[in-house]
């Protein structure tokens, strides 16, 4: 390690992952829509870390991202045993949903983003559980 801190403490947890089979996966999902859609598919890699899923560019985010990382800041996400084996479950039922294999990155990001936007009282609810506003 040449960062001169101990090991572990400032890694990257997920450098080495790139969504799949690298860059690869990424250009032939891009070939799939060029065939789809007969349309050519520009990669927008200006601002990195807009947020918008790709929305501007008229095709999904996963679709325009370079690796599973693309656009996103990397954040410390630790998690107790069973919300590991709640995260297990959902990634093989939206596996079965979707019909492919999403990235646990994804599933992470899509369910913080909706519990944030569309479930904050579920999670006042929980954290109440947890002995959160207990008097």
């Amino acid at each position: 390690m040449g960062n001169g801190m101990k090991s572990g403490s400032g890694e990257d947890p997920f450098a080495d992952v790139d969504g799949g089979d690298g860059d690869d996966e990424t250009e032939d999902e891009v070939d799939a829509v060029k065939s789809a859609t007969g349309d050519e598919v520009e990669v927008d890699e200006g601002d990195e870390n807009s947020g918008n899923g790709g929305v501007s560019s008229g095709y999904p985010w996963l679709f325009t991202r370079n690796n599973a990382k693309d656009g996103r800041e990397m954040v410390q996400f630790f998690l107790q045993q069973e919300t590991q084996q709640l995260e297990s479950q959902a990634q093989a039922d939206l596996e079965s949903m979707l019909g492919e294999e999403p990235l646990v990155l994804d599933i992470r990001e899509a369910a913080y983003q909706v519990a944030l936007e569309q479930h904050l009282d579920d999670v006042a609810d929980q954290l109440r559980e947890w002995g959160y506003d207990a008097e």
